[in-house]
């Protein structure tokens, strides 16, 4: 409870009072914080920048949401989106007695015991943790990644709290529903959860290296697990330059292009031909050797995955973009995003046309990726189609990867760089024997869910004899539902009405003609009961009809 006053506070002192208000959490607020709060909505223009001063001063784990969220370009502005890749873990260093003592828990001897020589100056200070220089017995050089004392019980306390107000926003606002913001925190959670796992970093790490073990050009550091656990992480030393500051060296305009292409290239290797790629390759986790030539890839927290079916699935959005395919374009969308049935696919197809036919007479040398894939993503985001998180992930991957490119040299273009992998990959892809083990993979699937109907079938039979059977309908399906019953019951109310307009009039006109002498004949009856039921169909008729359900 401490910590979601403190929480709360922090909401109102930025200026979000009115999201405290309104998901019900002012009982929270001491008296002096209710007296001052001010609940109205602050200016838009300023609220990316109160947004990363507000994370920042929450801590560590919202440091990591903001960072996370910043490859969310469906949720939020782009102002918000740029504020938020300002975070780059500005905080204060530990004391180096709490870092000597951290490890003296975890390896059970002394700092200057485990290493021939550690530096007590940090090398980075992260949210999480921070990096320091050490000599291994073998004279190794290695930087040692140390986690804050205590930091997992902060964490894990802020994550569970996390999880409470996302439940309360879905319940208060109708946008946090459909992107499904609860499930989305979920995700954000377990991937912070696992950043919190120094093992699986190091796990992380040694995949990425068997990509590129053979290849002289790319340089991932060794894990020394001697010297690992779940909260200390040893890897060896890499020599470089941060990538943005190759503009310092007096390089060739042959040697830029071959630094942006190999950077490509492990790239396209990483997501189309592994499928498991470096989720965070800011300037910072990207160096470059002058001596060597090599590029080095660090901080290797965060993973993007894509399994073999969304590869070959971004491999057709890339193609699509590269020859201007909106067949592909679309497919491709529709394939690896999640869409409701709600969607007017006619719409959506004409959409992604019209941002297919406004770049599409930029030579591929100039067109700007990074702005074609926002602007897909917010035509997404417009029919209300949702993102998962490993697509968003992968398409901030690859605008950070073209900025980079651009700070190397602005004559160079990542959609050009890579247009020769790309058709090399469609080479591929059509290639008859690649082609023959996917058509079979796929009849084994198709053969095994027919095997599958029978038994599927005869459950459902089951569950409906039992009366336990369970339908899950969406809101919008429900609306559907709700619509086409009006339509029936309309029309139902119509031929009623139609029939019993129909006997009226016959027993009227039947009583006339025979000469029936009643009260009803006697005042004219057949005339005045005709436009009495002939009024009363036009009512009813005109009731039906501006409903706009027939």
């Amino acid at each position: 409870m401490n910590r979601y006053r403190e929480i709360v506070s922090l909401l109102v002192k930025h200026g979000f009072g009115y999201i405290v208000q309104e998901v019900g959490l002012t009982e929270t607020l001491s008296l002096k914080d209710r007296l001052i709060a001010d609940f109205k909505q602050g200016n838009s223009q300023e609220m990316g920048s109160r947004l990363r001063h507000l994370l920042e001063e929450l801590g560590p784990t919202f440091i990591k949401l903001g960072q996370l969220l910043s490859s969310r370009s469906d949720l939020l502005p782009v102002e918000a989106i740029r504020e938020l890749e300002l975070l780059q873990d500005q905080v204060n260093q530990e004391s180096i007695h709490e870092i000597k003592e951290k490890i003296k828990l975890e390896f059970g001897r002394a700092a200057e015991d485990a290493f021939v020589h550690f530096n007590e100056t940090p090398a980075g200070s992260a949210s999480i943790g921070q990096v320091h220089e050490a000599v291994l017995s073998t004279g190794q050089k290695v930087m040692v990644k140390v986690q804050r004392p205590n930091i997992k019980e902060t964490v894990f306390a802020d994550l569970d709290i996390i999880k409470d107000l996302s439940g309360m926003m879905e319940k208060q606002y109708e946008w946090a529903e459909h992107y499904h913001i609860t499930d989305l925190m979920d995700e954000l959670s377990e991937s912070i959860k696992k950043e919190l796992d120094y093992m699986e970093e190091g796990r992380n790490t040694e995949t990425i290296q068997l990509q590129f073990e053979n290849h002289n050009g790319i340089k991932v550091p060794e894990i020394y697990w001697d010297y690992t656990t779940a909260e200390i992480l040893t890897m060896e030393r890499i020599d470089g330059i941060k990538i943005n500051e190759i503009q310092l060296l007096n390089l060739t305009q042959e040697e830029k292009r071959q630094i942006a292409d190999r950077l490509v290239e492990s790239f396209v290797t990483q997501i189309l031909r592994e499928g498991f790629f470096h989720g965070d390759p800011h300037p910072g986790n990207i160096l470059y050797n002058p001596d060597t030539k090599q590029l080095g890839f660090i901080d290797l927290g965060q993973i993007g995955r894509l399994t073999s079916r969304k590869r070959y699935d971004v491999t057709t959005l890339m193609i699509g973009l590269m020859h201007e395919d909106t067949e592909l374009i679309v497919k491709a969308m529709y394939r690896l995003t999640c869409v409701p049935t709600s969607v007017d696919d006619k719409q959506f197809y004409d959409d992604i046309d019209r941002i297919r036919k406004k770049f599409s007479h930029t030579p591929l040398g100039d067109l700007n990726f990074g702005k074609t894939i926002n602007e897909l993503f917010s035509t997404a985001q417009h029919h209300q189609i949702y993102i998962p998180t490993d697509f968003m992930m992968l398409g901030k991957t690859l605008i950070t990867l073209e900025g980079i490119i651009t700070d190397i040299d602005p004559s160079l273009n990542l959609l050009e760089l890579a247009k020769p992998y790309g058709q090399q990959l469609l080479m591929e892809r059509y290639n008859p024997i690649r082609f023959g083990k996917r058509l079979l993979n796929e009849a084994e699937d198709i053969t095994e869910s027919f095997t599958k109907i029978p038994g599927q079938l005869d459950e459902v039979l089951q569950k409906t004899s039992e009366g336990d059977l369970k339908v899950k309908i969406s809101v919008h399906e429900l609306e559907d539902i709700f619509t086409k019953i009006d339509h029936l019951s309309n029309k139902f109310s119509f031929s009623l009405t139609l029939l019993a307009f129909s006997i009226v009039v016959l027993g009227l006109i039947v009583g006339a003609t025979f000469g029936t002498n009643t009260i009803l004949t006697s005042i004219h009856a057949l005339e005045v009961g005709f436009v009495i039921a002939f009024f009363m169909f036009l009512w009813i008729i005109y009731s039906i009809l501006k409903t706009g359900r027939f």
